[in-house]
């Protein structure tokens, strides 16, 4: 059985079409604030003060037409209640018009039973084992190639390289190139999940790059069942091995679900990542101790440094669900809010990680916490998909750059993170 499926020959033209700009770097003077304003307001301190006021003074606030809640227990509540705080009026209009039906923009129902059952089936937990070493060794590949200059830029090199890797060989979905793969999955991730300003460049590019996408997937997909590789063992070929068995994963439905998995996964775990190590890199002797559990090759321990760094330096800070009818929120306590039904609900993961009734001693870094209860994944039914992929690769990404004797930053801005909208573009980092 093989164990890598390769996509068929990509035979570039005498003159490659140039890369389109990002979107976030497109529109005039007055977007380019805005979306600058955005994110320096919904940056981690600011919002941890916010927070602070509002747990204790208005835990559940209604703000506008939006109810915003910041106790944990609520916002634990509010996560496992998926059939009153429901997540496809909030995901489905931008996943259905990017790729068409998929897990995370349905509730409860025998659709989602079944495409995640099948999903399961074929990106499965007992390859933890399999990824680990995939990424294990692009991460001492990307680091013995900056090794004679003594300097990496973590993200392109590293951060994106490594999980860009995992899709093309695991997942078994290489695009026609990795630059290509790469914006493709930028492009329909900010829309689909991270577009609170309803940017129109950027939902113009994902527009475009879902048309793109559809039209390398679809004959990938029908020359891999043609040629009798379906069952090759990596994700896409375990899809497309589920017919005919299952009549309704059809080369469509199995695009619709690579790319709805894989979406995510190239700038998750370098947007992670990055956040971690630039918390740590502020921090000496928690810098120092996740240095010191990289070289010992405890990734456990790698792995609760990474996920506490990123509490303080937030992945996602905010999460959205609607109301399926009128519930209440905080039922049985002071703080109870009836919820009319259609209402926004803006639940407030981070704040919930400083809420000392959750996380004790929310104001301390501590690396003894439980890696199963910080939110930055999610909670519940929609926990993230690629969690268990996420725990593997993240600490062997974090513990590659943390055993490099002396890590510290470039001087001036390159030791700095630089953004593509929501996104790590760009840190260099230096090394004796």
């Amino acid at each position: 059985m093989s164990t890598l499926t390769p996509s068929a020959p990509v035979v570039p033209s005498a003159r490659p079409a140039p890369t389109p700009p990002s979107p976030n770097a497109q529109g005039g003077i007055g977007l380019r604030l805005k979306r600058m304003l955005f994110f320096a307001l919904t940056g981690g301190g600011v919002l941890r003060a916010i927070f602070a006021v509002l747990r204790r003074f208005a835990p559940i606030a209604r703000i506008g037409g939006r109810v915003v809640v910041s106790r944990h227990a609520d916002v634990l509540d509010v996560l496992a209640r998926d059939e009153d705080f429901i997540l496809g009026p909030v995901n489905g209009p931008s996943i259905d018009r990017i790729n068409g039906p998929f897990i995370l923009a349905m509730d409860r129902g025998p659709e989602y039973d079944r495409d995640h059952a099948a999903l399961r089936a074929c990106a499965r937990r007992e390859d933890a084992e399999r990824i680990r070493r995939l990424a294990r060794d692009a991460c001492a590949r990307a680091v013995d190639a900056a090794r004679p200059r003594r300097s990496i830029e973590a993200v392109q090199e590293l951060t994106r390289a490594v999980p860009a890797e995992l899709v093309e060989r695991y997942f078994g979905f290489p695009g026609p190139d990795r630059a290509t793969l790469q914006r493709w999955l930028r492009n329909l991730f900010q829309d689909a999940f991270a577009n609170p300003l309803d940017d129109p460049f950027v939902r113009v590019a994902a527009v475009r790059t879902a048309a793109d996408l559809k039209a390398w997937a679809l004959p990938e997909i029908a020359r891999r069942r043609a040629a009798g590789t379906a069952g090759d063992d990596d994700v896409l070929g375990r899809l497309i091995a589920l017919a005919p068995e299952h009549p309704y994963a059809d080369d469509d439905w199995v695009r619709r679900n690579i790319a709805g998995v894989v979406v995510g996964a190239v700038d998750t775990i370098s947007r992670f990542s990055i956040l971690a190590l630039d918390e740590l890199l502020r921090r000496p002797r928690e810098l120092a101790g996740a240095q010191a559990a990289a070289q010992a090759g405890d990734l456990d321990r790698v792995r609760q440094y990474a996920w506490e760094a990123v509490r303080f330096n937030p992945h996602t800070p905010l999460m959205a669900r609607r109301s399926a009818r009128a519930v209440e929120v905080g039922a049985g306590t002071p703080r109870a809010r009836a919820v009319p039904a259609g209402t926004s609900i803006a639940v407030g993961t981070l704040s919930a990680m400083f809420d000392p009734d959750g996380f004790p001693d929310p104001g301390r870094f501590r690396i003894d916490r439980d890696v199963r209860s910080y939110l930055h994944f999610g909670w519940g039914m929609h926990q993230c998909f690629g969690l268990g992929v996420n725990l593997v690769v993240i600490p062997e990404i974090m513990a590659a750059l943390l055993r490099l004797p002396n890590l510290r930053r470039a001087p001036g801005r390159a030791g700095r993170v630089a953004l593509d909208g929501p996104f790590p573009e760009r840190l260099v980092l230096h090394f004796d």
